[in-house]
């Protein structure tokens, strides 16, 4: 899918470095290294040469032999520090003191050696050396979400025939009813607009890819991952029961996260503040998100 995005759009730095983690968690370190020399080329012709000097370092560990990697971390030196230019021949070292704001440091890449992932089922895997991310007080969240997406999500459904009218409202104000009436004091989860029309006879597949066309939101078979329950737990509980929300996993400086109503803006706009990584989003079916949060939180049905 990354490969897909990145022909795409050659510059999309943050899809590069999820591919360059995923062939790294896989064992194929020859791709893995093809793409750190791709992703560090892009910083470079960004303009972002701190972030460019990390990843041709991690190239570097791997070719430590490599003159041309060398002559570039030497005039990556030249361009953030030009006062110590030619004062060294050794090691570059970071000078975390420039003007420019850095992203975190990616650790560099593992060494050949990894063995080969078994099962052919996609699986993600946490890194475990990411930092956990900063989370906003919940009641300070809370403050900010008042509108749920679901009357955008019911006009869009109407607007574009994918269900009718009477359908869409008779849904919505079930939704509506069983949402108000739940216990606050009682974790529970939220019930969705999107599972309860899927629920009524609509089906899930012309729905979702009808979405997936239209908003430009990836699909992400999220019933095929293993998920991490520390990684969900990560955000708050009125973020992933109150509004549907699966961080299913964390790869270099980004977040992907599920959802089934990409039109609640409001909560994709507090979980972006209440986490220090880029957060991407990803549409999955809403039975698999009931079901990842159900055995999450260990809810009872």
């Amino acid at each position: 899918m990354f490969k897909i995005v990145i022909q795409a759009n050659p510059d999309d730095y943050q899809s590069l470095e999820i591919l360059k983690e995923a062939y790294w968690k896989i064992g194929r370190p020859a791709e893995g290294l093809a793409v750190t020399r791709q992703l560090a080329d892009t910083y470079m012709r960004l303009g972002q040469y701190s972030s460019a000097m990390l990843e041709y370092e991690g190239i570097l560990l791997q070719e430590p032999d490599s003159a041309e990697v060398q002559t570039i971390l030497a005039q990556l030196e030249e361009k953030l520090h030009p006062h110590k230019a030619g004062s060294s021949k050794g090691a570059i070292a970071l000078d975390f003191s420039v003007a420019e704001e850095l992203p975190a440091a990616t650790p560099p890449p593992a060494a050949p050696s990894r063995p080969e992932v078994a099962s052919t089922e996609p699986t993600l895997i946490a890194t475990s050396a990411t930092r956990m991310p900063k989370v906003a007080p919940i009641a300070q969240a809370s403050e900010t979400l008042d509108n749920d997406g679901n009357e955008p999500l019911a006009r869009f459904l109407v607007q574009h025939r994918l269900a009718s009218h009477e359908l869409v409202n008779g849904a919505l104000q079930r939704v509506r009813t069983h949402n108000a009436g739940m216990d606050p004091g009682k974790p529970g989860i939220i019930m969705g607009l999107l599972e309860e029309i899927i629920a009524d006879g609509v089906g899930a597949e012309t729905l979702l890819s009808s979405i997936v066309d239209r908003v430009k939101c990836a699909y992400v078979p999220l019933e095929f991952y293993d998920i991490d329950r520390q990684i969900v737990k990560l955000l708050p509980e009125n973020l992933t029961l109150g509004r549907r929300i699966v961080p299913f996993d964390i790869v270099s400086r980004t977040m992907m996260v599920a959802i089934d109503n990409p039109f609640d803006t409001a909560a994709k706009t507090i979980v972006q503040q209440s986490v220090d990584y880029h957060v991407q989003w990803h549409l999955a079916l809403p039975e698999v998100i009931h079901r990842i949060l159900r055995d999450c939180y260990r809810i009872a049905e």
